[in-house]
């Protein structure tokens, strides 16, 4: 078998011209800007036209404006825009708040996410959560301390109370808040376990068996072997906005394969085969809606020249063209 080779940089670079170029304000300076980039460059030409091919897909037009009903979502399919791309805040999000059983989970309650885009939970202090497929939290709100206990990926929102810290324990890391938002994610690597913290709003202390470290808005956190380290986003979200996937996207800039297809399954329960562990390795940039994961496999395996066989329902391969 064969795979496609692309090269990631300008697998990124083809799909930001790609959506720049529906942009109304396109000008003559852009256009020749791109020119000089593909000069001379036939495999971006036709990573370009590969890219302009996913946005025009009527698959992926209809996923896009279906999303873009709810109010959740970008104003389109797109992929690394140059700004932060439009989102509902999450002040209006709150607005379609749901609570488990009718009413706010009494302390110890366990939270169970579900496949689909996740609707934000909330609970009897004021604080909200939401949770990514195949993933759960237990939450203990005491007189002196709101502890939660964390398997997978959540996003939360914590209500201000300096008397009672927030705090998000998960593979023995502490996550501590007073009133911030903030992405945990616990994930299997090669290496071994590891905590990604991305902060949204607002500042939280990152403790796992050495010093703690301060993560303030805008900045990421990973800990792993019990050591915390930290740098600023490579894309800081706005204070209103929330990771993609708690709006029905996945967002990946030069992403194994191997692990987009991890999260897709986590996100809506799919089975994905990778047949040969090359085309794991093989890097990916853009934005996928995951309300239709077949599509998104699709434009995924198209993208590289891949095939994509279903073996089953909500089963599937990827293997090498």
């Amino acid at each position: 078998m064969s795979t496609r080779s692309v090269n990631a940089r300008d697998d990124r670079e083809a799909a930001l011209w790609a959506d720049a170029r529906r942009e109304a304000g396109w000008s003559p300076r852009q256009q020749a800007t791109l020119e000089q980039w593909l000069e001379g460059r036939p495999d971006r030409h036709d990573l370009l036209r590969r890219h302009e091919a996913l946005i025009d897909d009527a698959a992926v037009i209809w996923a896009t404006q279906r999303m873009a009903r709810t109010r959740t979502t970008p104003r389109r399919w797109q992929a690394w825009t140059v700004g932060a791309t439009a989102s509902a805040g999450f002040a209006v999000i709150l607005g379609a708040v749901v609570m488990v059983g009718g009413v706010m989970p009494p302390r110890g309650d366990l939270i169970v996410g579900a496949r689909g885009v996740p609707k934000p939970i909330a609970l009897a202090d004021g604080s909200a959560i939401r949770l990514n497929g195949q993933s759960q939290v237990r939450v203990e709100l005491g007189q002196r301390e709101r502890r939660l206990h964390l398997k997978g990926e959540g996003f939360f929102e914590v209500a201000p109370d300096k008397s009672r810290p927030f705090s998000v324990e998960v593979d023995g890391v502490r996550v501590t808040a007073v009133g911030t938002r903030f992405n945990v994610d616990q994930r299997q690597t090669p290496a071994g376990a590891v905590v990604e913290v991305e902060v949204f709003e607002g500042v939280v202390k990152v403790t796992g068996r050495g010093p703690s470290v301060n993560v303030r808005a805008g900045e990421r956190a990973w800990v792993s072997g019990g050591v915390v380290r930290h740098a600023a986003l490579a894309r800081p979200e706005r204070e209103t906005d929330v990771p993609p996937w708690a709006k029905g996207w996945l967002e990946f800039n030069e992403a194994t394969l191997g692990s987009v297809v991890e999260d897709l399954e986590r996100a809506t329960g799919v089975e994905v085969t990778l047949a040969d562990p090359a085309v794991g390795r093989v890097l990916v940039s853009g934005r996928f809606a995951y309300d239709d994961p077949e599509n998104a496999l699709a434009a995924m395996a198209r993208l590289h020249g891949f095939k994509l066989t279903r073996q089953g329902p909500d089963q599937f391969e990827i293997s090498g063209g």
